[in-house]
């Protein structure tokens, strides 16, 4: 009898954890499967290719953490992926199954690293939540690696069609063609660059690669930036060491190194850069959404301004004072401190190869280095005022509003200011 009573208090023990077990599972299995549905596939890798670019370029804070994150097999197709081919299909599964685990860890977000991200309602919504864990957490990290990563990594609610794949496939094949053309022209002509993509045609290359698939006007007028159509073939993709831009783009590769952009699609936002590689644009660093800087940058804002305002804005007090802001943040803050920096970082070189590492540490070296750099200040001074006449025009600097600019300058431009610097 009693084993009876034992053997039933086990049955019902055993009925309870079981009904105990069937609603946990209940409640997990929902969540198990939402966050399934939340992972990344490889139809949601939209640029697998562009994305390792990116996560190579450490110097970005996000990618420099996501970086630091991946697998030791992920480390290893950073290292040895070229850049400019498609990844293999194995490249991508370890790609992929490395973002799914971010996904699915802790929270990426971090307000410092995220200052220069321009993040989307949902995720700013999904961050005020300040979730620990569980399915909102992984759609928190899903939503902040698309917002980094717009054009490689698809949203949730995003759906990319087969066209527009299709499309960049090949608008990627003709900057490969292009790059290997420039390549071979380079080989050829002492390292020298084409004044003009064109000039590539025939020798180098076949002119229909100068024609990007989403343009619908077969490469005439030619790109979307203003006067820098090419003049000999239509061609759709734009050149930016063409000969009104190549002394300013050299001057910047000085500072960003190899993922300069020298040809750009504009449809596609698909850039090959200096070193060879092809990535697409992006929010996490400017030089991910334009190259242009200094001068060319601000002409820029007012061909802007003209278009949305009208060209008589700028003689308003309103339209003044977003061009001085326009000046002050592009070429006093930006452009002049990253040129007067490079100058410095040259002239040092210059002097410790001829005269020892530690020569600059005594009193001769210091003043030798001051001299050198007083010497060339004159040359700096002709060169910005060349670049601001070349790009806003001479009739411009006459104006009200160029002599604003002009006015803000002077000292930047004074020969006492770049001697002491």
């Amino acid at each position: 009898m009693k084993s009876i009573i034992l053997q039933g208090k086990i049955l019902n023990s055993l009925t309870l954890l079981i009904a105990i077990l069937g609603t946990m599972i209940g409640l997990q299995l929902p969540l198990q499967a939402g966050t399934d549905q939340l992972l990344f596939d490889r139809e949601a890798m939209k640029d697998p290719g562009s994305l390792i670019v990116k996560l190579q370029d450490t110097r970005a804070p996000v990618s420099e953490f996501i970086a630091s994150q991946l697998s030791e097999d992920m480390q290893w197709v950073l290292f040895g992926y070229n850049g400019v081919s498609t990844p293999s299909a194995q490249q991508q599964e370890v790609l992929l199954s490395d973002l799914n685990r971010l996904l699915q860890g802790d929270s990426l977000y971090d307000a410092q690293r995220f200052a220069n991200i321009e993040l989307s309602e949902q995720t700013q919504a999904l961050i005020a939540e300040n979730q620990k864990g569980g399915e909102a957490l992984v759609r928190l990290n899903r939503c902040l690696l698309a917002d980094v990563y717009p054009y490689e990594l698809a949203s949730l609610s995003e759906q990319q069609s087969s066209t527009a794949s299709k499309g960049i496939e090949t608008c990627r094949e003709n900057l490969r063609q292009i790059k290997r053309a420039l390549d071979e022209y380079r080989a050829a002509n002492a390292d020298g660059d084409p004044q003009w993509l064109s000039d590539l045609s025939p020798e180098y290359l076949d002119a229909k690669f100068l024609l990007c698939p989403a343009d619908t006007t077969a490469g005439v007028p030619g790109v979307l930036t203003e006067d820098a159509s090419d003049p000999t073939l239509p061609c759709r993709y734009l050149y930016e060491i063409r000969p009104s831009e190549k002394e300013a783009q050299q001057m910047l590769w000085t500072q960003e190194g190899d993922m300069t952009p020298i040809v750009r699609c504009e449809h596609h936002r698909l850039n090959l850069s200096l070193g060879g590689k092809l990535y697409r644009n992006g929010p996490q660093r400017d030089i991910y959404n334009s190259n242009k800087m200094g001068f060319s940058a601000l002409a820029d804002v007012v061909r802007d301004l003209h278009k949305q305002h009208g060209k008589a804005f700028l003689k308003t007090q309103a339209g003044r004072q977003q061009l001085k802001q326009a000046t002050e943040k592009l070429i006093i803050k930006q452009f002049v401190p990253k040129m007067l920096d490079a100058l410095e970082k040259e002239i040092a070189s210059q002097v410790e190869a001829q005269l020892g590492k530690d020569f600059l540490k005594t009193p001769m070296g210091v003043d030798i280095f001051k001299q050198a750099f007083s010497q060339v200040g004159s040359q700096i001074k002709e060169q910005l005022q060349v670049q601001l006449e070349s790009q806003l025009g001479a009739e411009f600097l006459k104006s009200e509003e160029g002599r604003d600019i002009l006015e803000q300058l002077s000292v930047l431009l004074s020969a006492d200011v770049l001697s002491v610097h």
